[in-house]
């Protein structure tokens, strides 16, 4: 004997409201679903409380990914095909009692379990269900009389071979297995099953849910029993420890609906019974499907069992419980969570258009302070989870600048020499005075943090000088008449071509000769790899290899000492110090030629005036690598500085400085990336579109900084700096930053 999985009946009577269309939202991203309902949807929702307990989103949220383009086939009583609530959303009907379409329902039953599928308030109803643009193909199996399981298993293969339903709810049992053909069939044509497990109060499932735990059923069928509103199992629910792996709960206690017979037409009604828990999980897979159409029934079942809230029974924990990987002998996966099961599961991987996935978590652009990473934080693209689902994410935030904040360096002891033309200098930084927390997070304190450099220079004009730790500006630049101020960290780089700054760990080797006017010409070459990329500046940034040579003259004209250099950059794996990762690592060698004026005006015996500009142009690149980024355009990049220094201001051998400086910044270009806008329907298979994105950012940095040096004992030096970031990073929109720091320095024999 066939039977309908309900147990009570509570009539409400013609109910109506007004009628508010769905909205359309994009499709759905992975992000917090926001409360946004309809007015439709709010009182739709203060009866029908089941919809919250499942989570089901609101329609802004789900835009066209909600049911729409999506056919559920009903096996069960009939249906009330113009009721208020279901108008428009039956497809097609077959009575498989008379064999004609009058499917008229003179039960309730599945008017009831239609609404709690399809329901809608687009046209004046009440109710909703869970998958409101879903179509219902319906097949009425049951009269007054009851049914056959020949009668049955015409209705399953009606709506499966002629109607090609992709999901079947079936909210009915048997104690037997005499629908197995039609099952067995419907699984073979790819169908998702939900299916009653019974409302006998047992610990056994009725058929043809029983049927989950065979391996012909290949994952496709899935059990489900009633939950009542507090998330306990319903007392009349069957469970099945057998079919445990294949179990969801869902509501089945007084769930408001549609309901409809001879003398209560246009009606709604809250039935109880496992019958109502089904075809929620049905509208549930119907939700998933119309978002990813190319899903089959397995992967629809998996989702919906891996996204699913976890209940235990017995003493476990709610930690426990909620970490819990495998089903639980009741409650199988738990309660189904359909705003879970439109979200990412598993890890989510970006697609590129070479067909690799490559991690999300993964994918980062650190940029240099040029601020041409900040324009690739507008840019968006399709990441797929563990089923090929595609949603859409941001980049912005996988895109950071550099760290453009005050860095913290540590207490130093330096030793200093100049004598007979041999200048010398080193600094050493104990690894107990390394500094830490996050911004450090990974740095490698065996590597230590010393540094040094070598100069010499004969009686013939002729010097030489070497070095390591990023102490060029001994050697090169303006910096090395110590005619410029002090700057952030206690060296006068504002004043050297600022390209240096993107090798601060390099070891550097130079050669430089005096001609007889005073002019000298320098040259030399700089080198940082990645064993050498130990830095008191830059330990919170990946640093890629990077070479340069250079060539530089400096000449005194009109009692103003200037320098002048040109030089190559050659870079690894990076672009004016941006570097990538995942989905976006760069995989170039681009170079950058540049050339700096500098120079500095003593004011009076110990007062100068410095200045620096510099302009650099950036070849043209292909990125290689597996990457959203497929290279860029040449470039141009620009920085100045103007300070002012003074020595023995307060006492002899103190100094003080003021600058004023717009570092590197990138004025033109634009780099071009392939992202994944759509995805088929049909396979799965991402569809790519490329774009090219400006690298000029929004704003530009402005930095005033003052500075303060003052000797201590013993040849010791105590630093003092303070200073004001204006848009830094070149960001518009970022916020000003402060910074005041103190740094102090030893002298070691």
């Amino acid at each position: 004997m066939f039977k309908f999985n309900y147990a009570t009946v509570a009539i409400f009577g013609a109910l109506c409201s007004n009628a508010f269309a769905l909205n359309n939202a994009p499709v759905v991203e992975p992000l917090a679903f926001q409360f946004s309902p309809t007015l439709a949807e709010s009182k739709a929702r203060a009866y029908q409380g089941w919809l919250n307990q499942i989570n089901k989103p609101y329609a802004s949220q789900l835009g066209a990914g909600n049911g729409a383009s999506v056919t559920v086939g009903v096996v069960d009583s009939g249906v009330q095909v113009n009721h208020p609530s279901l108008n428009g959303q039956v497809l097609a009907t077959y009575n498989a009692v008379t064999g004609g379409s009058d499917v008229t329902d003179q039960l309730g039953h599945g008017t009831h379990v239609s609404g709690i599928i399809a329901g809608t308030t687009a046209h004046g109803g009440l109710f909703e269900g869970v998958a409101p643009g879903a179509k219902l193909v319906m097949a009425k199996v049951f009269t007054t009389g009851g049914s056959s399981s020949v009668t049955i298993g015409r209705g399953i293969d009606w709506v499966v071979n002629v109607q090609k339903a992709p999901i079947l709810s079936l909210s009915l049992g048997t104690g037997g297995p005499s629908l197995q053909p039609n099952i067995q069939n419907a699984v073979n044509k790819g169908t998702l099953i939900t299916a009653a497990l019974g409302n006998d109060g047992k610990s056994t499932g009725s058929w043809p849910a029983a049927f989950a735990k065979a391996d012909w059923a290949q994952g496709q069928i899935i059990a489900v029993g009633a939950l009542d509103a507090k998330n306990q199992k319903a007392s009349f629910s069957n469970y099945d420890p057998t079919l445990a792996n294949w179990t969801v709960f869902a509501p089945g206690v007084s769930v408001a609906s549609t309901y409809s017979t001879p003398t209560q037409q246009s009606s709604y009604a809250t039935m109880s019974g496992t019958s109502m828990a089904t075809p929620v999980v049905a509208g549930q897979a119907a939700l998933i499907k119309s978002n990813w159409n190319f899903l089959g029934a397995a992967d629809l079942a998996q989702i919906i069992f891996q996204s699913a809230t976890r209940l235990c029974s017995g003493t476990v924990s709610a930690d426990l419980c909620a970490s819990r990987t495998t089903a639980d002998p009741m409650y199988g996966w738990g309660l189904i969570n359909v705003g879970a099961s439109l979200q990412p599961l598993g890890t989510l991987n970006v697609g590129t258009k070479s067909g690799a996935a490559v991690s999300y978590s993964a994918s980062s652009l650190t940029g240099s302070t040029t601020g041409m990473a900040a324009s690739l934080k507008s840019v968006n693209t399709l990441a797929v989870d563990k089923f090929n689902r595609a949603f859409a994410i941001s980049l912005a935030g996988n895109v950071s600048g550099a760290n453009v904040a005050m860095q913290a360096t540590p207490m130093a002891a330096t030793k200093t020499a100049s004598i007979n033309g041999v200048k010398f200098f080193a600094e050493y930084a104990p690894l107990a005075a390394q500094p830490q927390g996050a911004a450090f997070a990974g740095v490698d304190t065996a590597a230590g943090l010393g540094r040094m450099s070598y100069s010499f220079s004969n009686d013939k004009g002729t010097s030489y000088g070497f070095g390591s730790g990023g102490t060029t500006g001994s050697f090169f630049g303006l910096q090395s008449t110590d005619m410029t101020p002090l700057s952030l960290n206690g060296e006068g780089n504002r004043f050297n071509a600022p390209y240096l700054g993107l090798t601060d760990s390099a070891t550097h080797l130079g050669f430089g000769t005096t001609f007889k006017d005073g002019t000298v010409l320098r040259m030399g070459a700089l080198n940082q790899s990645a064993s050498n990329a130990s830095s008191l500046h830059q330990l919170a940034n990946p640093v890629a290899a990077r070479s340069m040579t250079m060539m530089e003259m400096q000449k005194t004209i009109f009692n103003i000492t200037t320098v002048a250099t040109v030089g190559q950059l050659q870079e690894t794996n990076s672009v004016l110090g941006m570097t990538g990762s995942g989905a976006l690592a760069l995989a170039a060698t681009p170079r950058t030629s540049f050339v700096t004026l500098a120079g500095a005006l003593p004011l009076t015996q110990k007062t100068t005036f410095s200045a620096m500009a510099t302009l650099g142009h950036t070849a043209a690149y292909n990125n290689t690598g597996i990457s959203l980024i497929d290279g860029a355009s040449g470039s141009r990049s620009t920085a100045f500085s103007l300070g002012l220094a003074q020595k023995d201001v307060l006492q002899d051998g103190d100094s003080i400085g003021l600058t004023l400086a717009r570092p590197l910044k990138v004025t033109s270009g634009s780099i071009q990336v392939s992202t994944a806008v759509a995805q088929s329907q049909v396979d799965g298979s991402l569809q790519y579109a490329s774009q090219s994105v400006n690298l000029a950012p929004s704003g530009n940095q402005k930095d005033l900084e003052l500075s303060y040096a003052t000797p201590m004992r013993a040849g010791s030096q105590l630093i003092a700096l303070a200073q004001v970031k204006l848009q830094p990073g070149h960001d518009a929109s970022a916020p000003t930053q402060f910074g005041i720091g103190v740094r102090y320095v030893f002298a070691f024999k």
